[in-house]
């Protein structure tokens, strides 16, 4: 693939600049998690156990708490990191008297994963997933009536990536387990699809000075992204690579950009709502991507193919009732296609699709549900346009479906080293057997 001088110039130096950073970042990584160098906010848990009085000045400041409320009681409950993937979290209860009476208020604190070696940390940080995380919840959520928790305290570190995020507690709503449900419901399939419009609608083309605080992923990064894999991949592979994910990256609206059912919650109680949760992918791009995301990876292949023209259609119109103009049904039918390449792409890239922060038994679970969406992109794209594929990216029809086999192998290839590497012999499917436990799914 033939590649423009100054462009070549610009890959190199940005390895130039990539490696030092790299390497300061692991540093800073390693020092933090030795010496804990002192924050203006709780690091963890077990910090919060200990800076209540703190947590209920931040809660008064910021209006969450009456000024005159008197505690009576604050309970911080430890989350099982297992069980939520990895962040140190905690559910809270506060028990206070105000002027009307007795209160209780119930909040979610979420911190830095404090699991994992410090190479997993410093990808984290490199993906600057706190930074984006804390800035969407502070500057967006509470201003914009966006499908999210309500945001009570934002905190990060932009140097060593410590976060505190308190939100409210979603004590009326479910979640599904990621990858081990035989079913969406149907009035939670509208509510994703209304959530994912209701969010992309409201920063359709939005130019605003506080739009600085999305971040986009420029063209230069996609190249040097190419050239990590150049001399693995195939031409026709990167090529693939190349242009699917400038285009979705192109700075149509905001982004969720992990919009898959894990990160989603759906009302079960007359308090629920429908909510996104973990905002750490937070970035400007084609409103397609979040869609092709949520559907493909979400849905079971058979639902999926049920609901997948309906949902579109009924994802479109929402765009529309909610004032997107100028935007066709053809050009969304463009952005979608483009969008599931991304999709596929995003996944098959080392670093990006999450193995780096996974050790052990957590890395069981990792490869059971990256096999779940391998699989399901898989049958996705045996029914792909692949003529519309050689025309739009420069290949052959031959070429496009090996480009897209090979990247399908190279997700392969990553989870079957993951599992070897992991120490754990045993399958998840055993170890929940033995268990008594299930963890079911249909492709």
């Amino acid at each position: 693939m033939k590649i423009p001088l100054s462009l070549t110039i610009r890959i190199y130096l940005s390895w130039v600049i990539y490696l030092p950073v790299v390497g300061i970042s692991f540093i800073v990584a390693w020092l933090d998690r030795k010496l804990r160098f002192p924050l203006s906010f709780p690091r963890d848990v077990d910090q919060l156990q200990n800076r209540k009085d703190w947590l209920i000045a931040e809660l008064k400041k910021n209006n969450v708490l009456p000024v005159d409320a008197e505690p009576t009681e604050c309970i911080v409950r430890p989350m099982d990191q297992s069980s939520i993937f990895r962040s140190d979290a905690a559910s809270i209860t506060i028990q206070y008297i105000a002027q009307d009476g007795p209160r209780t208020l119930r909040c979610f604190a979420k911190f830095a994963p404090s699991m994992g070696t410090v190479w997993n940390r410093t990808i984290f940080n490199l993906q600057l997933n706190h930074i984006k995380e804390s800035w969407f919840n502070e500057y967006f959520v509470n201003q914009d009536g966006i499908p999210a928790p309500k945001v009570f305290i934002a905190k990060v570190s932009a140097a060593t990536g410590n976060l505190c995020l308190v939100t409210e507690l979603m004590t009326g709503d479910m979640e599904y387990r990621e990858c081990a449900y035989d079913h969406l419901r149907g009035e939670h399939l509208d509510l994703a699809l209304d959530g994912l419009a209701t969010l992309h609608a409201r920063y359709w083309g939005d130019r605003s000075e506080r739009m600085k605080r999305i971040m986009l992923i420029d063209d230069m990064t996609v190249h040097f992204f190419d050239s990590l894999v150049a001399g693995k991949w195939s031409i026709p592979a990167r090529k693939v690579l190349v242009k699917c994910w400038i285009w979705t990256n192109n700075p149509q609206t905001v982004l969720h950009g992990d919009a898959r059912i894990g990160n989603m919650m759906f009302p079960i109680a007359a308090d629920g709502r429908y909510v996104l949760i973990d905002w750490q992918a937070t970035r400007k791009g084609r409103a397609a991507f979040d869609l092709a995301y949520f559907l493909i990876l979400s849905l079971i292949s058979s639902h999926r193919k049920a609901v997948q023209e309906t949902s579109k259609q009924r994802y479109y119109d929402l765009l529309v009732s909610k004032g997107v103009t100028g935007y066709t049904r053809e050009d969304f039918e463009e952005d979608y296609r483009h969008a599931s390449l991304c999709v596929l792409v995003l996944l098959s890239l080392p670093m990006l699709s999450g193995e780096v922060s996974v050790e052990g038994f957590a890395a069981l679970i990792f490869v059971y549900g990256m096999d779940v969406w391998r699989e399901r992109m898989r049958i996705h794209f045996e029914d792909f346009d692949y003529k519309w594929l050689a025309a739009n990216y420069d290949i052959t029809e031959q070429e496009a479906h090996s480009a897209v086999a090979e990247m399908l192998a190279v997700i392969q290839a990553r989870l079957d080293g993951i599992s070897a590497a992991s120490g754990v012999r045993e399958s998840l499917r055993d170890i929940l057997k033995r268990n008594n436990e299930r963890y079911d799914y249909e492709i």
